[in-house]
C-alpha cells in the first residue's frame, strides 16, 4: 500500500485568537500558576497547582440595568465612613458551575471570583463579560496570607 498523495494547501501559522496572560509563582511551597485568557463573551481565569483544576465559578458582570439601588450608594450614607475601595462590589455574585464538593475551597474559589471580578469591573465599569474561573487548589489554601497571595498572582495576569 502507498501512501496518499499530498495535498497541494498552504497552512497560515496564526497565533491563538484570545489575548492570554500567565504567570507562575509558589504559594506556601507549592507551585500555582493563574492564566487569563479574553474571549469575546467571557474572561476565563485559570489558577492550578499540580496542574488540576476542580472547580469552576461563575461572575456576571452584566448587572441589571433596572435595580439602580445595585449601581449608586445612596447618598444619605455617612461620608466620614471609610472607604470600603478593597471591599468587593455587593452587586456582583459567583456560583459555582462545577464542582465545589470541598466547602473551604468553594468559598475560597467564589471570593476570589468575585474580588477578581470587582478588580475588573473597576478597571473597566463598562465592562460586561462574565467572568469565569477555574481552580485547582490544595486545601491549605484557606488561610489569609495565601489568599492574599492568590489573589496578588490573579491581578498579575489581569
Amino acid at each position: 500500500m502507498t501512501a496518499p498523495a499530498s495535498v497541494g494547501y498552504k497552512v497560515d501559522v496564526t497565533p491563538f485568537p484570545a489575548p492570554s496572560k500567565s504567570h507562575s509563582t509558589s504559594i506556601s511551597g507549592h507551585p500555582t500558576t493563574a492564566t487569563t485568557l479574553y474571549f469575546a463573551d467571557k474572561i476565563l481565569i485559570t489558577v492550578t497547582q499540580y496542574g488540576r483544576l476542580a472547580h469552576w465559578v461563575h461572575v456576571p458582570l452584566d448587572v441589571s440595568a433596572t435595580d439602580s439601588s445595585l449601581h449608586h450608594i445612596h447618598s444619605d450614607l455617612d461620608s466620614s465612613a471609610p472607604a470600603s475601595d478593597l471591599l468587593p462590589m455587593h452587586q456582583l455574585t459567583a456560583t459555582t458551575i462545577l464542582g465545589g464538593t470541598v466547602p473551604e475551597l468553594d468559598v475560597i474559589a467564589q471570593t476570589l471570583a468575585t474580588n477578581v471580578a470587582s478588580a475588573i469591573k473597576t478597571r473597566n465599569e463598562r465592562e460586561l463579560r462574565t467572568v469565569v474561573l477555574g481552580t485547582g487548589l490544595d486545601r491549605s489554601m484557606s488561610g489569609r496570607e495565601e489568599f492574599s497571595e492568590l489573589v496578588g498572582l490573579v491581578l498579575d495576569v489581569l
